[in-house]
């Protein structure tokens, strides 16, 4: 009997020894009665120098109380912010699991203590780039709208000063205030393209920064894809015809699309545009869109100048301008592609270009067949 006691004792033992964690009894009386080798460790204190010492000489002083309140009033004290006291005076950040128990000699509890201290180290140092993260976001949504009030504001400014220059440019054009030498109708003809130019760079940043600033609102209806897309063709027939190229459309009439239909004009003429520019004369533009599961794939195909590998993410940034190497790809105020990007992700789709160098470029996105706002400054 005795023999099986030992037994049973020294597995007991070896299973103290074993465990990751400091485990102490302490009795009734709130002194150490058994502890393991992982305290002596931890703590910095033989065996011999805890063994019948009351438990506080390991807990700094003001945590005490707390220790004593938990130990009474539940069974664990996971969870609590608690320091330990080693034997050199230093502290460390612990946890501490009480489990209270009814043994032989009275009530006592056993004490589980595990070193935090790179757990709270790694809390802080993850709490601090929070903040810091959240400094830095609210500082950049307050730079991105004070940019915005001041794109609105100078654009409005700029605009109306250069929308009296186009309208008086015409009139100079059509020789209204008498007649007008070779010379000075290139001239006037130059003032007004130029101006048209930046009237339209203008409109754009205005646009951008709407779009950006979640103030550009989806009005999206059910609409035929082939009569939008027939409106956009239209316009861009005579810039085509300049340079001899051919436009084909490849859409069914059967296609329907619920989504704001300006905005999808607008991503439409924005690609096409860039096509028609990139082609060189007697090329090929293509307009193709087809029905995918649950949503729509559109295509803008052409026979122009490709775009290498690297340049194909590039193209869709703000005031892209293509390397000398790359010259004729999409040329312009660079804002064209971005906002047609904006635009897609705005409907809940996605856009991007396969090409290679010389050899032409397709253009595709992708919209849900049923597009909604996914901005909340966008309405449904």
């Amino acid at each position: 009997m005795t023999a099986g006691v030992v037994s049973h004792d020294n597995r007991y033992l070896r299973l103290l020894e074993a465990a990751p964690d400091g485990i102490i009894e302490v009795d009734s009386s709130g002194r150490i009665g058994l502890l393991n080798s992982e305290v002596e460790r931890l703590f910095g204190y033989r065996r011999e120098e805890l063994l019948g010492q009351p438990v506080e000489i390991l807990i700094p002083e003001r945590f005490r109380e707390r220790y004593r309140a938990h130990s009474l009033i539940r069974p664990t004290g996971s969870g609590l912010d608690l320091r330990a006291l080693r034997a050199d005076g230093t502290e460390f950040a612990v946890d501490i699991r009480l489990s209270p128990f009814q043994g032989g000699a009275g009530p006592g509890v056993i004490c589980l203590i595990r070193d935090v201290t790179d757990c709270k180290t790694a809390e802080e140092q993850l709490q601090e780039l929070n903040q810091s993260l959240e400094q830095r976001t609210r500082a950049a949504e307050q730079a991105n709208h004070l940019k915005s009030d001041f794109l609105a504001t100078m654009g409005h400014e700029l605009r109306t000063p250069l929308t009296a220059i186009v309208g008086f440019s015409e009139l100079l054009a059509k020789q209204t205030a008498g007649p007008l030498t070779g010379k000075q109708e290139r001239f006037v003809e130059h003032i007004r393209q130029n101006s048209r130019l930046l009237l339209g760079l203008i409109d754009d940043i205005l646009d951008l920064a709407r779009i950006e600033a979640g103030r550009s609102e989806l009005k999206v209806e059910s609409f035929q894809i082939s009569g939008a897309a027939a409106e956009v063709l239209s316009a861009l027939r005579p810039l085509a015809a300049a340079k001899r190229l051919e436009l084909v459309t490849e859409i069914s009439p059967s296609l329907v699309l619920y989504a704001d239909r300006g905005r999808l004009k607008q991503v439409l003429y924005n690609l096409l545009s860039c096509a028609i520019r990139s082609t060189p004369q007697d090329g090929r533009v293509r307009l193709a869109a087809r029905e995918e599961e649950s949503r729509f794939r559109f295509s803008v195909t052409h026979t122009g100048t490709g775009i290498p590998r690297e340049e194909q993410e590039s193209i869709f940034e703000k005031f892209y301008q293509p390397p000398a190497q790359t010259q004729g790809v999409c040329e312009g105020s660079g804002l064209g592609l971005p906002i047609a990007k904006l635009l897609v992700e705005r409907h809940g789709g996605r856009i991007w270009v396969e090409s290679e160098s010389g050899k032409g470029s397709q253009f595709h996105f992708t919209l849900p067949r049923r597009s909604g706002a996914t901005n909340p400054g966008l309405g449904a």
